[in-house]
């Protein structure tokens, strides 16, 4: 149990490389991981207000709004595996986060259809009994 408390912890269940030169380090501590992970987690947590905001919105309009909110970070680290330009961390932070705000798009764009979806086959189901 204490290896499972501690793996909750550190982290260390999260797929990030955790490099030193590219996480906070507060008091010669450092995060288990690195800005642009950080960053994302941070983004994840738009889905909050963005399933009270845009319950009304088209499923296609927000995915569409998802995906190009993930271009920037996407590009980012292509360039910067490719070796064409060095990233720092301010740049990871910000295409971090937007990136998580993105997949928050994504996340309540799927989890609205599927909530509408479900209210169609109930209602199906209401018609077809009652």
């Amino acid at each position: 149990m204490n290896d499972y408390i501690n793996a909750v912890i550190t982290l260390r269940f999260f797929p990030c490389h955790k490099r030193k030169e590219r996480s906070l380090v507060i008091g010669g501590k450092q995060f288990p991981m690195c800005y642009r992970c950080m960053s994302i987690l941070l983004g994840y947590l738009a889905v909050v207000p963005l399933l009270w905001l845009a319950a009304d919105v088209a499923f296609f309009k927000l995915a569409f709004i998802g995906i190009l909110l993930n271009i920037p970070m996407v590009v980012d680290g292509y360039t910067q595996v490719k070796g064409w330009r060095v990233s720092n961390n301010f740049l990871r932070s910000f295409t971090g986060l937007i990136s998580g705000l993105g997949m928050s798009c994504i996340i309540v764009a799927g989890s609205i259809q599927f909530h509408r979806g479900i209210e169609g086959f109930a209602s199906f189901i209401d018609s077809f009994i009652g």
